[in-house]
């Protein structure tokens, strides 16, 4: 287990590097623990904002072309192979690439690892205090009860536990400045806006409002706030499909007709069910089980995800609606509303030419 960490670390050196490196000039800038973590996060979310939107982008393409997808599975029901040549036609010629969906997140993937262990060690990772002097100092805080023995031995990984030794023991930081192993400087100061950002919150919900409640209640109600913006994009993400609802009349129809049923399924709404209940929880584990650090950065992630959302739902969703809108009148206009299975099959037709009518949209907008 220690090699394969080993090996995880030494491969994201080169991001514990620069992500430390910004973090350290940023609180050497702003000398505000709070205000660093938010800008850093608004820093690497719009970068990637272009990549998101484009990845949306893909998707929404990729769903009006669904129909024509569960064509090629109609008439190639028992050759796997041919169906995925055909689909992989049908994006390459509309411009979708395969890749598009999957980069964000191992991105994301790639990010948020090194993040987890700089938020736990900030005075080596972002105010750049050497190891050893940092086992020297959680010696002191040990022999003045200030620190357990286990949380000198994962000093390695987390050394948060200095930060607050050294808030609660004047003695103690006065011998670390002295012996020349920190300076003053260098030490964080985690406390934002009430909060102390280098706590971990109780799960116990007596905890709470107990003794301790000035420190827990805070970070409780941060990860309430955390939890509302997720929402509030998923909420936002719902919205942003290709086509509206199915109508009563779509699901009755595909109800009666067998055939109909289940070739259009809508993937994405799946893999969102998905995200919804996986999601939530690892947000949960990270935020009670890490100092709320992290906390704030999921807060701001979650609202930088909603900025995205909104502004594909503006530049993409829209306009993909409103050339749904003129495709499904002008069958209504041709067809007149049908229930049989003939005017199913027409009506599915009708998705052929959205790419091309989003396209022009797109460029309208």
């Amino acid at each position: 287990m220690t090699s394969f960490i080993s090996v995880q670390l030494g491969l994201l050196d080169p991001l514990y590097s620069l992500f430390g490196w910004v973090l350290g000039a940023l609180y050497s800038w702003l000398n505000n623990y709070g205000l660093v973590i938010i800008l850093f996060t608004v820093i690497i979310r719009a970068l990637l904002l272009p990549l998101g939107l484009r990845s949306q982008r893909g998707t929404l393409r990729q769903q009006t072309l669904q129909s024509e997808i569960n064509e090629i599975k109609r008439r190639y029901p028992d050759n796997a192979q041919k169906v995925q040549e055909l689909t992989q036609k049908l994006y390459k010629e509309n411009g979708i690439s395969m890749t598009s969906g999957c980069l964000p997140s191992i991105l994301q993937l790639a990010i948020i690892w090194p993040i987890i262990y700089i938020f736990r060690a900030p005075l080596r990772f972002i105010t750049n205090v050497p190891f050893y002097n940092v086992t020297k100092i959680g010696e002191v805080l040990e022999a003045q009860g200030l620190m357990t023995a286990a949380q000198v031995k994962n000093l390695a990984v987390m050394d948060i536990p200095i930060l607050n030794g050294l808030r609660d023991s004047g003695s103690a930081l006065q011998q670390s400045v002295q012996e020349g192993w920190i300076q003053l400087p260098q030490v964080i100061n985690t406390n934002f806006l009430g909060i102390d950002l280098g706590m971990t919150p109780s799960f116990k919900p007596w905890e709470w409002f107990g003794a301790d409640w000035r420190v827990q209640l805070p970070l409780v109600l941060l990860i309430l706030i955390t939890m509302f913006t997720y929402w509030l994009q998923m909420r936002v993400m719902r919205m942003s499909t290709a086509r509206p609802e199915k109508t009563k009349e779509e699901k009755a129809r595909e109800k009666a007709n067998p055939a109909k049923r289940g070739q259009n399924p809508d993937q994405a709404a799946g893999m969102m069910k998905t995200m919804n209940i996986f999601m939530p929880i690892v947000m949960l584990f990270t935020m009670f089980s890490m100092p709320s650090a992290m906390c704030l950065y999921w807060l701001f992630q979650n609202i930088m995800y909603l900025i995205q959302s909104l502004l594909g739902y503006k530049f993409y969703v829209t306009p993909l609606r409103l050339a749904y809108a003129e495709e499904q009148a002008s069958f209504d206009r041709s067809r007149g509303r049908s229930a049989d299975s003939s005017a199913d099959g027409e009506k599915d037709g009708f998705f052929k030419n959205l790419v091309s009518k989003f396209k022009n949209r797109e460029k309208q907008g």
